[in-house]
């Protein structure tokens, strides 16, 4: 499997801008296809309204591998999106090799036998359980696509840093941009997926697991996962669950 090198990505500034037929681009180290270069067919076909209100996590999945072309046009997809500094501090590395699934599960297993360890989580055997159910599901899927995120550091966290504000201020006054932007990656991922007629899952407990799962699939500090979406034709319908309406989330002032 190949090595994910954080250093040639991880950056502080957004990549250097060239100009090309007088358009702004990304230079050719760093640079993201133009949607028109998508080979997807079902994903330019897809109705966004659809896309979006149609998706639903979903848990069950067939055995029918996934297509390496389907994988890279929902990664083509998921780096269109909005990032702070157009840092772009997300990676990706799609797994659908089963002992490296199954390598991947037994690292989630043994993080929750630890904690089952601990003193403080005495009785909380029904709880545990539960997690492990919930943790390990990836393993069913015939795509498992692990999210690892970059630093990130902005001229704002710099200027903080040399303050002296603690981590913990500092990600009150910040909100993490970093995490924000390739939370708003995966979503998209997950709706290429839903577009291309694929279910998927949003998961983050297997990040439970993090330093096994990043030596397993050869990523090197600072990289570090961050979300795990297992990826596959959805074994039942899929069903959307209800959402609140906008006028209860939404505020005009």
């Amino acid at each position: 499997m190949q090595t994910i090198d954080p250093g040639a990505g991880a950056a502080r500034r957004p990549p250097r801008l060239v100009k090309r037929r007088g358009v702004a681009a990304a230079a050719a180290s760093d640079s993201i296809p133009a949607m028109s270069d998508v080979p997807s067919e079902p994903l330019s076909q897809a109705g966004l309204l659809a896309a979006v209100q149609g998706r639903a996590s979903v848990r069950r999945f067939l055995a029918e591998p996934v297509p390496r072309e389907d994988v890279t046009a929902m990664v083509e997809l998921a780096v269109r999106a909005a990032n702070a500094g157009n840092a772009q501090m997300w990676r990706f590395v799609a797994v659908d090799d089963a002992a490296t699934q199954a390598a991947m599960r037994r690292a989630v297993d043994e993080a929750i036998d630890e904690m089952a360890t601990w003193p403080e989580l005495a009785g909380r055997g029904k709880d545990l359980q539960a997690l492990r159910v919930y943790a390990t599901f990836f393993v069913e899927a015939p795509l498992v696509m692990a999210v690892f995120g970059l630093p990130y550091v902005s001229r704002a966290d710099e200027m903080l840093l040399a303050h002296g504000v603690g981590v913990a201020d500092r990600d009150r006054l910040r909100a993490r941009p970093d995490l924000q932007s390739i939370g708003a990656a995966v979503q998209l991922l997950c709706t290429a997926a839903h577009a291309l007629g694929y279910g998927s899952c949003w998961m983050t407990a297997p990040v439970l697991a993090a330093p096994a799962i990043e030596e397993l699939l050869g990523v090197r500090p600072p990289a570090k996962l961050v979300a795990v979406v297992p990826i596959g034709r959805p074994a039942a319908a899929v069903t959307p669950t209800s959402r609140r309406r906008a006028a209860e989330v939404l505020e005009f002032r």
